[in-house]
């Protein structure tokens, strides 16, 4: 039988499937959009075809995230939105679907019954055989961080709904944790400072555009964009210029909490691995690594070096294709997962 290696991301915000010998190939928002036949649930549309139905979906048709908080919350969306991305994936030729085995990633610190509710998504979206790694090591091995040596780098990864913190060793975890900050928050939270800013009901959708397009941690920054709402008294359709600075307090408040648990980290690491942060510095991946001014920010508060990579965005992801390339690296991962 005919086999395919593959790498899995189930984001929050997105999923990310990487082939072996192709690379990326399926980059979407980990969205699924139901219509309700008497009860059951019948796949209408995923990814972005199913994000563009949001606030203009039909009463029968119901938009689900089935991922929140980095965790998986409705088992049975995530295998049906899985299974048609692996749909898109497969070649058109195949007359018996290839025996697929992934690598996927998991959140760190998730529960032994977690674990064994990830497998059972995965199998009944498709897949043959899996291999869970944390998330948070295989954005430290896309992000290229010596993980195999006895100081494998520190990391934090800023993903939608969570961000994850890591000291990696001998391909394995030292100290780990994750705390509930990721854009998802940002993207709530600025929906409600567009509506006392600038007087103007606006919804989650277009808060992640301004949030990607202009939001900032640089003081007076002077980019800005034109939002289209509802005027919050009269209800008429209105469009204001939006500006980062006038958003620079919702946005970088969530980043400084950020910082907070990174010093925490770092004070509950021992002297040896406290001592190699110090020296060496953090690097930072996932989405919420890419606002302007973060570097800045991290390195003056912190009195640390601070790396955002290129790429930052598809470290996990890219992680994982490099393990299906390397299957001895990935034996040893797996032994310390």
């Amino acid at each position: 039988m005919a086999k395919m290696d593959i790498a899995i991301d189930l984001g929050t915000a997105y999923t990310s499937i990487f082939v072996s010998g192709y690379g990326i190939v399926l980059h979407e928002p980990s969205v699924i959009a139901f219509f309700d036949n008497g009860g059951k649930r019948v796949t209408r549309a995923v990814g972005d075809d199913a994000y563009q139905m949001i606030g203009k979906a039909p009463d029968k048709t119901k938009i689900v995230y089935p991922i929140t908080d980095g965790i998986i919350k409705d088992s049975e969306a995530c295998s049906a939105m899985l299974s048609e991305f692996i749909k898109r994936i497969l070649p058109e030729s195949y007359i018996v679907k290839p025996k697929l085995n992934a690598v996927v990633g998991v959140p760190t610190g998730i529960t032994v019954d977690e674990r064994k509710m990830y497998e059972e998504v995965l199998m009944s979206a498709g897949v043959d055989s899996v291999s869970m790694v944390n998330s948070i090591m295989l954005a430290a091995i896309g992000a290229e961080l010596p993980v195999e040596s006895d100081y494998g780098g520190f990391i934090v990864s800023i993903g939608a709904g969570v961000t994850e913190i890591g000291v990696m060793s001998f391909c394995g975890i030292v100290n780990g944790c994750s705390i509930n900050i990721g854009g998802d928050m940002i993207d709530r939270t600025l929906v409600d400072s567009i509506r006392g800013l600038y007087n103007m009901k606006t919804d989650r959708k277009t808060a992640k555009k301004v949030k990607e397009k202009i939001s900032s941690l640089i003081r007076n920054d002077r980019a800005s964009m034109n939002v289209s709402g509802l005027d919050a008294e009269t209800k008429n359709i209105v469009s204001r210029s939006v500006s980062a600075d006038a958003l620079y307090d919702a946005v970088a408040v969530y980043y400084y909490s950020i910082v907070d648990a990174i010093e925490n980290f770092i004070n509950s690491c021992s002297p040896s691995v406290a001592a190699d942060i110090q020296k060496n510095g953090v690097t930072l991946v996932g989405g919420g690594a890419n606002i302007p001014g973060l570097k800045e920010l991290m390195e003056d508060r912190l009195e640390l070096p601070v790396k955002i990579p290129q790429g930052a965005h598809y470290a996990t992801i890219t992680g994982g294709g490099m393990l299906l390339n390397d299957p001895y690296f990935l034996d040893d991962i797996l032994l310390h997962s």
